[in-house]
């Protein structure tokens, strides 16, 4: 009989939970589709920073229902697939960037920003938690793409040098 690090078990755990929170939100029909959670950076700076999965994956369900509810009250109907991009800091702050295939319908925007920035996010440790929900909104297609990359982090790299995620959400975090 094998044993399994506290590292390895938590890796799973973790993986294990994001992946619950994500079940289920894929319906033809719904305002919004998630298709799943993208973690932007390597599993052991997760384990690291996250310090209860349980409210992580609390998080995520809030910010699920929030812009579902978001693109209803938007009133628009445009199908297009993308991400919500998410950025938690110690002392519980957050921010959200949108990353859509198209130009996303404004209001739309308006709404998922301002509802998501509404949610109270979980508590980190040691530097940000960066990660996306890979989503589409009324019927649209899954974007092809593995992961974001907003035009606000577009422009935060300098000479187009790949910088680590976490410096690079610092970067444009006030921008």
């Amino acid at each position: 009989m094998s044993t399994i690090s506290s590292n390895t078990m938590r890796s799973l755990l973790l993986t294990a939970t994001l992946f619950v929170a994500t079940v289920g939100g894929a319906h033809a029909t719904e305002p919004i589709t998630n298709f799943n959670v993208v973690l932007l950076q390597p599993s052991a700076v997760m384990e690291k920073r996250v310090t209860d999965i349980d409210a992580m994956a609390d998080y995520i369900k809030a910010v699920e229902a929030a812009s579902r509810e978001a693109v209803i009250a938007s009133g628009a109907t445009q199908a297009v697939g993308g991400f919500i991009v998410l950025a938690v800091k110690p002392g519980q702050q957050s921010k959200v960037w949108l990353d859509f295939d198209a130009l996303l319908d404004l209001e739309i925007r308006k709404q998922i920003t301002k509802s998501v920035r509404a949610i109270k996010p979980f508590e980190v440790t040691e530097g940000p938690v960066v990660f996306a929900l890979k989503v589409a909104t009324w019927d649209g297609k899954e974007s092809k793409r593995v992961a974001p990359s907003p035009p606000e982090w577009k422009k935060a790299k300098h000479g187009g040098k790949p910088l680590e995620i976490g410096k690079l959400v610092e970067r444009v975090w006030n921008q």
